[in-house]
């Protein structure tokens, strides 16, 4: 209700209003005019309130909740893919942190740390994950987890791909702040610097002489940030 009269104050007013006359209409039939033909004024004015309190619950009804009902459900399901995207993008990190800086916490992770852990980085390393596609023996050793390449790309890709249903099937839903930080996930040096650029190049790459982490940090604030956003359409 709260959101309702929010949205549509001047509506709301106006019926409110209205009922008003209607009632003071009702209330005062019997009595005498207070001036010539006010009887008659009176009689059009509440006609009129009459014809805006029933297109008002036309609205309500027939307009108003069956929207309302249909953007709650549009939010429920933008609400699972942002949660899916900041999984992807949890993963991604966490066992990056795992791998390079023995434990990592989330809500203690600075700068230093993660420029630490990006000089740390070898694209060739493995990751304690098991890849399902090198699993076809009976015997799994090492060779059958992700490197740190297929890792990465693996997890860009998912979250890429949520992001494109996002934009595909939830458009009109979605609010600008949304908008413009899933565009900056895509357009973030993690998606377009290290998934095309760097993690192409055949011999591996390493990171040990960066003088600065433009990678990691900012993405782990892209994720903190899309996951704050991701709040206002939880139901």
């Amino acid at each position: 209700m709260k959101d309702f009269i929010a949205k549509n104050k001047i509506i709301f007013s106006c019926f409110c209003v209205a009922t008003l006359i209607g009632v003071v209409y009702i209330l005062t039939m019997d009595q005498e005019e207070w001036f010539p033909y006010a009887g008659d004024w009176f009689d059009l004015i509440f006609q009129l309130s009459v014809g805006f309190i029933i297109n008002f619950i036309f609205f309500v009804t027939q307009i108003y909740i069956p929207q309302y009902k249909q953007n709650r459900e549009a939010n429920r399901c933008i609400y699972i893919r942002i949660n899916d995207i900041v999984s992807h993008m949890r993963e991604l990190l966490s066992h990056l942190g795992n791998k390079y800086m023995e434990t990592y916490d989330e809500n203690n992770a600075t700068y230093e740390y993660w420029y630490e852990l990006l000089k740390k980085v070898k694209t060739n390393d493995r990751i304690g994950v098991l890849n399902v596609k090198k699993a076809y023996s009976p015997r799994v050793d090492e060779n059958a987890h992700f490197t740190v390449k297929e890792w990465i790309i693996s997890r860009l890709e998912f979250i890429e791909s949520d992001i494109d249903k996002v934009f595909k099937y939830y458009a009109i839903y979605i609010d600008a702040e949304l908008m413009i930080t899933l565009e900056e996930i895509l357009k973030s040096a993690m998606h377009q610097n290290m998934a095309r650029s760097f993690l192409q190049m055949p011999n591996g790459i390493s990171f040990e002489c960066t003088n600065d982490d433009f990678i990691l940090f900012p993405y782990y604030n892209l994720m903190k940030k899309l996951e704050t956003v991701s709040k206002r359409y939880k139901q």
